[in-house]
């Protein structure tokens, strides 16, 4: 639900404000027997329901010909509702099944645990010319849902977790700054910029936990601490044969989940890479006209292999194997590198017809490279082995007909 009102008081303010709520319902699960004669029991983890609501306002002021302003403040609520049975544990324990105190149960729809805050979003446009300007830009958002992953499956099991009274909401900070420029009579676009991103309460999967079925999904997870930043730099030719962009971006981003106890740790209470951290990327897009019929295009995408966590032995206790781990996100996949490539023929350029026709012959993974999906990993008799799973390993040809109705020059 949503109710949005635009102001204009004068030609320099163009305010907004309003208010809206969004209401969140997640199927946690349920396990079945396949038939009658099986000795699975049914287990339904039942449904978890949220209610996000929020006002807000936020004005685009153009403070003078070279200076404009935008600022925002949303007041967020949030609140997890039943029905829910609910765990106590003890404050000063860690949130394990041996350490719960109590259990609370709450009826449909009655609030269990309601947290608050303000979201601020700041940013800043200076003209320093026609042809340069510089940026700067402040967020702070709350996140009141998170997608849980097994990072180390071959198929990765995804689950949506509201927070809720054992839960916190994630807090983000980015701060970030940009310089943009127009070069050589705007022919070429340039621009640098550079962010630092903090996070607090971030959840995280601890060591060996599997969500599937998860009843204590809190006892699975802990909350702890982002860290990221980077910059990126892109150059773009808007105008000639050759047109197209390229980019490179650096970034860093690591997690530290530390506390007094052993339990609440995650890779001993030292910091340790996000799975998405890719230091390295870089694309290229570019697309050259031989003539007013014919063109090519095509694009080259690079990134650093996302982190990984890899079994580097197994060791054995009372008789029982036991696989041993690296550190949390020590190793890394390979690194991702594809090309694709596409040739695109125009039909005649009569400009008064019914219709207009192109034919395009594209290429996707023009070398054919087995791109590293994931890695999982197999027991085979003595040794564990280990396998990529690579999505469309092989080259991906297509040749579309495009129709456009109308006349070649609308």
């Amino acid at each position: 639900l949503k109710l949005n009102f635009n102001l204009n008081p004068n030609k320099n303010h163009k305010v907004v404000f309003g208010f809206n709520s969004i209401l969140y319902q997640v199927d946690r699960g349920t396990k079945e027997p396949l038939t009658p004669e099986s000795t699975i029991s049914t287990l339904e983890l039942g449904e978890e329901k949220g209610l996000e609501s929020g006002i807000y306002i936020s004005d685009d002021w153009r403070v003078s010909k070279k200076l404009t302003i935008y600022g925002g403040l949303r007041y967020n609520l949030f609140s997890s509702l039943g029905p829910q049975k609910v765990y106590q544990y003890h404050e000063r324990l860690p949130m394990i099944p041996d350490n719960i105190q109590d259990t609370l149960f709450f009826d449909n729809n009655e609030f269990i645990k309601t947290s608050g805050g303000l979201d601020i979003r700041f940013a800043a446009n200076y003209m320093i010319n026609d042809d340069l300007s510089v940026k700067l830009s402040y967020n702070r958002l709350r996140q009141n849902i998170f997608m849980l992953s097994n990072t180390i499956s071959v198929s990765p099991n995804f689950k949506w977790k509201l927070s809720d009274y054992n839960i916190k909401p994630s807090i983000g900070d980015q701060l970030s700054t940009g310089l943009f420029a127009n070069i050589l009579a705007n022919r070429y676009e340039v621009s640098v910029e550079a962010y630092y991103k903090k996070v607090q309460n971030l959840l995280e999967i601890k060591d060996g936990e599997d969500l599937f079925l998860n009843k204590h999904v809190e006892t699975s997870t802990l909350q702890g601490d982002l860290d990221a930043y980077g910059f990126e730099f892109m150059i773009k030719k808007l105008y000639g044969k050759l047109t197209g962009w390229v980019n490179y971006t650096y970034s860093k981003s690591s997690i530290l989940v530390d506390s007094e106890f052993q339990e609440n740790q995650i890779n001993g209470g030292e910091s340790y890479l996000s799975n998405y951290d890719k230091p390295h990327a870089a694309n290229l897009v570019a697309s050259y006209d031989f003539s007013r019929r014919f063109s090519m295009s095509g694009n080259v995408v690079y990134s650093t292999g996302r982190p990984i966590t890899y079994p580097t032995g197994y060791y054995y206790w009372a008789g029982t194997r036991i696989i041993n781990y690296s550190k949390r996100n020590e190793y890394r996949i390979p690194d991702y590198f594809r090309i694709d490539l596409s040739l695109t023929l125009e039909g005649n350029l009569k400009k008064h017809k019914l219709a207009h026709g192109s034919w395009t012959l594209s290429v996707y993974n023009l070398l054919g490279r087995k791109n590293a999906y994931s890695v999982y990993y197999k027991r085979v008799e003595e040794s564990i082995k280990a396998y990529k799973l690579s999505i469309f390993g092989a080259p991906l040809v297509s040749l579309t007909y495009n129709i456009k109705l109308g006349n070649y020059e609308n």
